[in-house]
């Protein structure tokens, strides 16, 4: 079943909107003519001219305050200051205390510096392979053989997806592999 349109379609369309605007403005006019009022509303009416509170004495109780005013104190801390807060010995007499003597610092141990394996090469020379491998630091790419020392290790085994180093000051190895 096919369905067309034809020109016809949005002329009717238009006529029921229109008459659907036509009956709303119709059905929400306020009526003509106020009914009569119901005795409910003139006994309400009556009842709300006679007032039942007498608004002179409950100015006059409100003029009583209930609690005096404190006196303004100033605030126990500063929250746009670090540190500011108040001391732990309010109240308390303070007795002279030496302060604890600095300890000095211990110096940090050197960064550890980032090593990365890029890849490992091999060459054959007279019957035995060589490889070579290409390690990323934070000073660049470095090519290097075994035995090779490079950034604090020493280069020990390459095979040919990892590559060993020691740690020349303590020896312990880590283990570099391809990403």
């Amino acid at each position: 079943m096919a369905v067309t349109f034809s020109s016809m379609d949005w002329k009717s369309t238009a006529v029921i909107s229109g008459a659907g605007i036509l009956a709303t403005w119709f059905f929400s006019m306020p009526p003509t003519q106020a009914p009569a009022a119901t005795p409910v509303r003139a006994a309400r009416a009556a009842s709300a001219a006679a007032p039942t509170v007498d608004i002179e004495k409950e100015a006059e109780r409100l003029q009583v305050h209930v609690r005096p005013q404190a006196q303004y104190s100033a605030p126990s801390r500063n929250p746009f200051r670090f540190g500011s807060g108040p001391s732990r010995n309010v109240g308390r007499p303070t007795a002279d205390v030496a302060p604890p003597p600095a300890v000095p610092a211990a110096p940090l141990p050197p960064p550890v510096p980032t090593l990365t394996l890029d890849g490992v090469a091999s060459d054959s020379t007279n019957g035995q392979e060589q490889r070579t491998a290409i390690i990323h630091t934070d000073a660049g790419v470095v090519l290097v053989k075994e035995g090779d020392e490079l950034a604090g290790y020493r280069v020990g085994k390459i095979a040919a997806d990892a590559v060993e180093l020691t740690r020349v000051s303590d020896g312990s190895i880590l283990r570099l592999g391809l990403r």
